[in-house]
């Protein structure tokens, strides 16, 4: 857990549900990852969408404790074969130990986080 400095977090939600069915889940599953990884400042990047079997999501990463450092800015796809089925959600936690691979965007580095407020 201690290496992990990267997260972000996703739902895919059946055909039969509602959009918002997915966003429900957010702010628990934001938190709970958070404190889980030791308090971590930054809001929790997350994408949802209505899907059926299948579907893939893009989601967002971004670092723990500073949504400012471009290195950590990055998504990973996510999705099953087989889901989810029109009565089903699909709740996801992507989690990431490290800068995306030859970052070069410049801004504020994670080594160079300063305010503790999330953002800087």
């Amino acid at each position: 857990v201690k290496q992990i400095d990267g997260y972000g977090k996703g739902a895919i939600v059946g055909t039969a549900g509602e959009l918002e069915h997915g966003a429900l889940w957010h702010v628990p599953g934001g938190y709970a990852m958070r404190e889980r990884l030791g308090d971590a400042k930054a809001i929790v990047p997350s994408a949802k969408k209505v899907g059926a079997f299948g579907s893939k999501l893009d989601v967002p990463l971004g670092h723990i404790n500073a949504a400012y450092v471009r290195s950590h800015f990055d998504a990973m796809e996510v999705g099953i074969s087989d889901g989810p089925r029109p009565d089903e959600i699909l709740f996801c936690l992507a989690m990431t130990c490290g800068p995306r691979i030859h970052n070069r965007m410049g801004g504020l580095a994670a080594d160079d986080i300063k305010a503790w407020d999330g953002l800087r």
